[in-house]
C-alpha cells in the first residue's frame, strides 16, 4: 500500500505573489528568507524564538490513533474526506488536516512501519495518505505563522501555498524552502496577514512516501 505527499490551500481567492522576494545576509545565515509577506525559515529552533509558536499534539502511538488499520502494524487511519483534527485529543480542535489527492485513507505511521516505500521511516507518529501526498491544513483560527516538520522522499520537491483571511494566497517554489531528500526537514512561515490555511504540494507521493512528523502554529 503506497502512501504519499503534499499539501492544499483552503479558500481559493485570487492567486498572488505578494511582492518581490528580499534577503539579507543576516537572515541568510540564519535560515530565514523575507518572500513577500511572509517570512520563510527553514530553522525550527529560529522559527519558534521569532514566533513564539508551540507544537500541536500528535497521538502517543500511530496504531492505537484510529480503530482501522488498513495497512497493518504501526499504523492507523481514518477516511480522507474527514481528515485530522488537531491538537490530538482536544474536545474543541483549531486544525483539520486533509489529503485532497489521496485515496481511502490518511494515517497516522508510526516506527516499526515496514512497507518499503518510506525514507527515512517515522520515528515517531506522522501523518501519511494514501495516493499522492499533498496537504491541506485549515485553521479554525487563523494563525500569524506555521511551522512544519515534512518527512521528505528521494524526490524532495514541494511547493506551499498560503491562503490569508482576504481570500489573496501567497507561493512559495521549492527553491525558497530548500529542503533535502529523504531527510526530516523543518520549515516555517510567519506572515503580517492572518493565515487561513497552507496547502503543500509535492511529487512522487504514489511512489515513495512523503508525510507530515510535527506542526507549530502562533495565533
Amino acid at each position: 500500500m503506497n502512501m504519499f505527499r503534499s499539501m492544499y490551500v483552503l479558500g481559493c481567492g485570487v492567486l498572488l505573489s505578494c511582492g518581490a522576494p528580499m534577503q539579507d545576509e543576516e537572515a541568510a545565515v540564519l535560515g530565514t528568507r523575507q518572500e513577500g509577506l511572509a517570512q520563510v525559515f527553514t530553522q525550527q529552533a529560529d522559527f519558534t524564538v521569532a514566533t513564539g509558536a508551540t507544537q500541536l499534539p500528535f497521538p502517543a502511538n500511530a496504531f492505537d490513533a484510529y480503530p482501522d488499520h488498513p495497512s497493518g502494524a504501526a499504523s492507523s487511519c481514518v477516511q480522507t474526506q474527514l481528515g485530522v483534527d488537531l491538537p490530538w485529543g482536544s474536545s474543541a480542535p483549531t486544525v483539520n488536516v486533509l489529503a485532497p489527492r489521496a485515496k481511502t485513507w490518511l494515517c497516522f505511521v508510526g516506527p516499526g512501519w515496514n512497507h518499503n516505500n518510506t525514507n527515512p521511516l517515522p520515528v515517531k507518529p506522522t501523518i501519511i495518505a494514501n495516493g499522492e501526498d499533498d496537504f491541506e491544513i485549515a485553521f479554525l483560527r487563523p494563525v500569524s505563522a506555521v511551522g512544519l516538520e515534512l518527512l521528505t522522499n528521494s524526490q524532495a520537491l514541494h511547493k506551499v501555498t498560503l491562503t490569508f483571511t482576504d481570500a489573496t494566497q501567497e507561493v512559495f517554489e521549492d527553491a525558497v524552502l530548500d529542503t533535502g531528500a529523504n531527510a526530516f526537514e523543518f520549515v516555517g512561515f510567519q506572515s503580517t496577514k492572518r493565515i487561513r490555511s497552507i496547502f503543500i504540494d509535492s511529487m512522487g507521493g504514489s511512489s515513495q512516501n512523503e508525510g507530515i512528523a510535527a506542526i507549530w502554529t502562533a495565533p
